[in-house]
């Protein structure tokens, strides 16, 4: 459900319309860059255990990581923390980073800024469906394509790959 008020105010939660299967997440974009003139987003993650990115760079943007639930492994640049509900991270733009989740399942909150990171989930992804499975596949060659094709598109690379 969206609601924006005439002053702007604006209340949203995860639904079929802003749901999305990315990778291997289920990500819902609660605050989108067009919310927010492009200042920055808000996207809420739920991930399964031992899944995360590969390692990757945003060259435009800045994240913070806020945990609601489970915990998290996270890389950034040279360092390896265990992230833990009720705690909040940093990710500088231009820094290596990832994520493995260590619990059961994760649900937390990526906030970027500026936007980009949505409409990159957006692109990248597919409509989320109930029952749809997130879960780690060795990716096609395909896959891999387009997933380095579309992160050129928002100045994103894997180092690695």
């Amino acid at each position: 459900m969206s609601n924006q008020s005439k002053a702007g105010v604006m209340r949203r939660k995860p639904d079929n319309d802003n749901t999305f299967l990315f990778l291997t997440d289920i990500n819902s974009v609660l605050v989108s860059g067009e919310d927010t003139n492009g200042e920055f987003c808000v996207v809420h993650c739920s991930v399964n255990e031992n899944d995360g990115p590969p390692l990757h760079i945003h060259e435009n943007e800045d994240e913070s990581f806020y945990v609601l639930d489970g915990e998290l492994e996270m890389t950034l640049g040279d360092d390896t923390l265990l992230v833990k509900s009720g705690e909040y991270v940093y990710a500088p733009r231009g820094i290596p980073h990832t994520f493995r989740v260590k619990s059961k399942k994760a649900r937390f909150l990526v906030t970027a800024y500026p936007a980009g990171f949505d409409s990159f989930v957006k692109e990248l992804g597919v409509p989320y469906v109930e029952g749809m499975e997130a879960h780690m596949e060795p990716p096609t060659p395909e896959f891999l394509h387009k997933l380095i094709q579309v992160s050129k598109k928002y100045n994103i690379t894997y180092p690695g790959l």
